[in-house]
């Protein structure tokens, strides 16, 4: 249990380091919060924080998903669910990897180098995969009382990056619409994780005192 609340915390780091470079470094950066992707950030100054803002949060959704298939593995859906939450983490660390080109208009996205194109299509694969992992998750969520209530934000969130995901375009506006389309998935994750530490700090307390009341019976 100790590993999984060691893990659910890497998540909640990761996702707010990644919000916070998302939405801040745009001011010291000479791309644009409102029209510039947040991956161009990395082509940026101190694009190091973003390309590590980027590993961090793909190793913690990585760690999150393990303890999400731990925590709820007898539940339908939760071994699917958890491995499209795994292939969000895993392309994380892949457009870390592979840079994005600068995009200036729709143009520039069709004559992307290979680079590009592996960036791009990770990044496509990231937000189809974590947003139908977030619904099959929240059907999963209320068959099971530790997470129930957490089924209402679950479903909320899981609508909202939906819609968000279908107004993904370029123009004068993506900047923005990207930033809040990731800004609903990390705050998604940031409770799950939060959730899943205090179903694995109460499980762990329960064997604590198991484990006690057993060396109590044998010293007895």
């Amino acid at each position: 249990m100790k590993l999984l609340r060691s893990l659910a915390v890497l998540t909640v780091v990761g996702e707010t380091v990644l919000l916070a470079s998302a939405w801040i470094l745009p001011v010291v950066s000479e791309y644009r919060l409102l029209s510039d992707n947040i991956s161009e950030l990395a082509l940026g100054r101190f694009g190091f924080i973003q390309t590590l803002a980027f590993v961090l949060s793909g190793l913690g959704v990585i760690g999150l998903a393990y303890v999400i298939r731990q925590l709820i593995r007898e539940s339908r859906g939760a071994s699917v669910a958890s491995v499209l939450i795994g292939i969000y983490g895993l392309t994380g660390l892949i457009v870390a990897i592979f840079p994005t080109d600068r995009i200036d208009s729709s143009a520039d996205v069709v004559s992307q180098s290979t680079t590009g194109w592996i960036h791009s299509l990770s990044a496509f694969v990231a937000f189809i995969s974590v947003t139908v992992g977030m619904f099959v998750l929240t059907w999963t969520f209320a068959r099971h009382a530790d997470w129930r209530s957490l089924v209402v934000w679950s479903a909320l969130l899981a609508g909202a990056t939906l819609a968000l995901l279908f107004v993904q375009m370029e123009g004068p506006w993506v900047g923005l619409m990207q930033r809040l389309l990731t800004t609903t998935i990390s705050i998604w994750l940031i409770l799950v994780a939060l959730r899943s530490h205090k179903i694995a700090s109460a499980a762990a307390t329960v064997d604590e005192e198991n484990s006690s009341v057993m060396e109590k019976q044998l010293s007895d």
